[in-house]
């Protein structure tokens, strides 16, 4: 099964993310953003993550074949 984490709804939680930081931006460089936010932001990323590095094995086992053809 594969997740798609481009969507129209992550894409909204990241602009939500980017103005409520700016909204809440401090002279220190602290802001504020919703917990809900920021979880599905890095659930997103983990997921990424994890695709990334199946697609690299599934990439590094082929040249291993490939490798072994010629």
């Amino acid at each position: 099964m594969t997740v798609i984490t481009d969507t129209a709804a992550m894409r909204n939680t990241l602009n939500r993310i980017n103005q409520d930081a700016v909204d809440s931006l401090s002279h220190d460089g602290e802001c504020t953003v919703k917990v809900g936010d920021l979880s599905a932001l890095l659930m997103a990323y983990r997921i990424e993550l994890n695709k990334n590095k199946r697609l690299k094995k599934t990439l590094d086992s082929q040249t291993v074949v490939a490798s072994a053809l010629l």
